[in-house]
């Protein structure tokens, strides 16, 4: 059988420890910067270092989560820290930011790379897509089922990559990356490792009477364990870096003799009490098995596990009136166990940084000779002399103060120098200052591995560079340079308003985006009609194109006229630079610096969308590559999450407890859930498309056009047709009609007040606040 990795969460030292001593292959664990799990207590540089030495002891990996999009004035910062990262023995990176994996594949290619969950991976195209960016491995999305997920495996091991798939802990409603429910409602985005789980929310009881509508149980796929490992996965990942240590061993122990059962291909085992003994939500697999449904929810986001095991108490015989009580005791006096157990086991593992001496002897007419001991060691470890003899000090003399001062800086996030030893040397003597250096390289390269360090690289170095291949645009330039405008309708019913607009001779004056629906295949054919009869019209793919609708894209893209398309979707991106299709790359790629930029026009990309969760300063300081196009989405409805799972089955009355196909091809709904706070959150199901969650006001921001001015090169206004408390008061051709006039800054167009007022009510309340 081959090596199948268990990998662990590592939220603080102590459940890193712990997933050593519990036998996980590798873990994966944040820092206090550039992570997606601010909740969790995360690491300092040196506690890292630490652990890397003892995770290296025991056979075990560590992977560092740089998985957060990164805004622009962050980038010192990160080079800064990817400077002393390439000098320690990390075995990876996971990244979400495509500007990151631009970095790292140019100027720090020793280290590798995996492709975060937050990058929604789910078809083959964006695994090419990703081994192109340079990673090694991707986390596949969770809510594929085995037949997908041996279909991505497979083309992962064609492109030489690694697969991993999460097995354990919890289930996100909507898919990862693309949730920006926490940060429209709260300024707390997923996409900085700030989720606040509104999706975990109380709300006020719903039609069917659920206050936890969007609540779902936790992931497990201990039954499925051969069926992943003959679906090609190589990395099997436990959720749960905000959990404590008892937690994560519970889970990793588990697991590790699950595994080793196969391995020995011994009968596995059905027995999950140990992994409802800690936090759980009660488990499903409903993803993974494509049986995606009612029974994924639970009705309460809070641990299950006295429930669990009261109901099975409940259903035995002659049972006490306490029972609820009596079952909250053992699970406490079992969890004090565990607790007090793995507290003890954890004890001998030391991050202490080891202790070096240096023993420097010496004396006129003799080699410099230098002795390195590590901790407690009577024998050196490494010496090193120098290659000329120790002459008479003339001007500058060889002192013992001298000395220290050049070998102080061996103290460093890896070793504390303990102390020197001159017993042994004899000063007024003189060495080069370069034959010196060359004997302190020779040591820290000893320290580092027998690895020559790497020099780091100077953000300040590689910013003025970019800044010479792309100039600002003069003054006289920018004054010259307006913003189009753009519009995006998603049904035929648009189509009148487009024709319209063509009536009006306005369609050539403005890009017109139709947005094709997630179930591509079953619109194949009217869509390749569609785009023959009207070669104005730009195709707008969403984020999700899941494998069966990706096989049709290209077929798609192959029939129509049109030369360029808008995707959300990496792989439909790499599909078109394949087939010389110009592409723009939209607002859910969360571009958000100026060198996901830069990494998007590598890929055959030539314009991007600006995220919408960054403001005005965020926006501003990014700078696109020369001849790289800008774009905006002024008016839209806020997405906050798009789901796989039904999102009415909690809300409102469906008679299906399992979805089908016909699910996501026609069923065609809409209804709203109020939270506590008495706020509105819509969600809207349209024929082909999945189900989406969305604010309750349309974001229209007219007043970036003056706020940057011209930053971008077009402006979107979003007119596909969603229910919400936004009620448009202008007809929406005039509100085309003014916003063009007001780009362009005719002489008798509408202010930017009197643009607001053709809607009833409007935010931009993300912006404002920005990430």
């Amino acid at each position: 059988m081959r090596n199948i990795e268990l990998l662990a969460p590592g939220g603080d030292i102590e459940s890193i420890k712990a997933a050593i001593i519990a036998g996980a292959d590798a873990v994966y664990c944040g820092l206090d910067n550039f992570n997606a799990r601010k909740r969790a207590e995360n690491l300092n540089f040196e506690q890292l270092c630490g652990l890397l030495r003892v995770a290296h002891q025991h056979d075990c990996q560590l992977f560092l989560t740089l998985n957060i999009i990164v805004l622009e004035h962050e980038l010192p910062a990160l080079f800064k820290l990817l400077n002393q990262l390439v000098n320690t023995d990390i075995d990876g990176v996971i990244v979400q930011d495509l500007g990151v994996f631009e970095i790292l594949k140019h100027y720090y290619p020793t280290l590798e790379v995996h492709a975060s969950t937050q990058l929604t991976t789910h078809n083959t195209g964006q695994l090419s897509f990703l081994q192109q960016m340079g990673a090694n491995r991707a986390n596949l999305s969770r809510e594929l089922n085995l037949d997908e997920i041996r279909t991505m495996s497979a083309k992962a091991h064609q492109l030489e990559m690694l697969t991993e798939v999460f097995v354990h802990g919890s289930n996100c409603i909507g898919f990862s990356g693309l949730c920006y429910f926490s940060s429209a409602h709260g300024g707390n985005s997923g996409n900085r490792g700030r989720c606040s789980q509104p999706c975990r929310d109380q709300y006020q009881p719903t039609e069917i009477g659920a206050e936890y509508p969007l609540n779902m149980k936790d992931n497990s796929a201990f039954d499925d364990l051969e069926a992943l490992v003959d679906a090609g996965v190589d990395s099997l990942k436990v959720e749960g870096r905000i959990k404590k240590y008892h937690y994560v061993h519970s889970v990793v122990t588990t697991w590790r003799k699950q595994i080793k059962r196969l391995q020995q291909k011994q009968a596995l085992s059905n027995d999950k009490t140990e992994l409802y003994t800690v936090f759980n939500r009660d488990f499903t697999n409903g993803y993974l098995a494509g049986k995606v449904g009612k029974e994924m929810y639970i009705d309460n986001p809070r641990d299950n596990a006295v429930q669990h095991f009261s109901a099975i108490e409940q259903s035995k015989p002659q049972v006490s009136a306490d029972i609820v009580q009596v079952v909250k005791q053992r699970l406490y006096d079992k969890k004090t166990l565990i607790i007090d157990s793995v507290g003890e086991q954890i004890k001998s593992l030391n991050i202490s940084k080891p202790l070096i001496k240096l023993a420097i002897s010496g004396q006129l007419r003799t080699v410099l000779t230098i002795d390195v001991f590590i901790a407690t060691d009577k024998q050196p470890s490494f010496s090193v002399q120098s290659t000329s003899l120790l002459s008479t000090a003339n001007k500058y003399q060889l002192s013992k103060d001298e000395l220290t001062s050049r070998f102080a800086s061996l103290n460093s996030y890896k070793h504390q120098l303990h102390n020197i030893d001159f017993s042994q040397y004899f000063g007024d003597v003189y060495l080069s200052f370069k034959e010196l250096t060359q004997m302190k390289i020779a040591i820290m390269r000893f320290l580092n591995g027998n690895k020559t360090p790497i020099k780091p690289v100077e953000f300040s170095e590689i910013k003025k560079a970019r800044l010479a291949e792309n100039p600002a645009p003069s003054t006289a330039e920018s004054a010259r340079s307006k913003s189009t405008c753009a519009i995006l309708i998603g049904n035929r019913k648009d189509l009148a308003l487009y024709r319209a607009l063509k009536l009006q001779n306005k369609s050539k004056t403005l890009n017109v985006y139709y947005a094709v629906p997630d179930s591509i295949s079953c619109e194949s054919d009217k869509l390749i009609a569609l785009f023959k009869a009207e070669p104005e019209l730009t195709p707008w793919f969403g984020p999700i194109v899941l494998q069966q609708e990706f096989e049709a894209v290209a077929h798609i893209l192959k029939s129509i006229p049109q030369t360029q398309i808008v995707s959300n979707n990496t792989g439909v991106g790499f599909i078109s630079k394949q087939l010389g299709i110009k592409w723009i790359a939209g607002p859910h790629l969360n571009t958000s610096n100026s060198f996901s930029l830069t990494s998007l026009q590598k890929q055959g990309c030539n314009g991007a969308f600006i995220s919408n969760e960054l403001n005005r300063k965020q926006i501003k300081s990014i700078h696109a590559p020369h001849g790289f196009s800008l774009h905006y989405s002024a008016l839209h409805p806020i997405l906050l999450m798009t789901s796989r799972q039904c999102l009415f089955l909690q809300s409102a009355v469906c008679d299906k407890q399992v979805m089908d196909d016909e699910c996501l091809s026609i069923c065609k709904k809409h209804t709203t859930i109020t939270n506590v706070k008495q706020i509105d959150f819509v969600i809207d199901k349209k024929r082909r498309d999945h189900n989406n969650l969305i604010g309750a006001e349309l974001f229209f921001n007219p007043s970036i056009v003056n706020e940057i001015p011209n930053k971008f090169d077009s402006m979107l206004l979003d007119l596909r047709t969603i229910k919400t408390k936004t009620d448009f008061v202008w007809p929406q051709l005039d509100l085309i009609n003014a916003f063009q006039d007001y780009l362009q800054q005719l002489a008798d167009c509408k202010s930017e007040e009197q643009l607001y007022q053709a809607l009833s009510v409007s935010t931009r309340a993300q912006y404002l606040k920005g990430l």
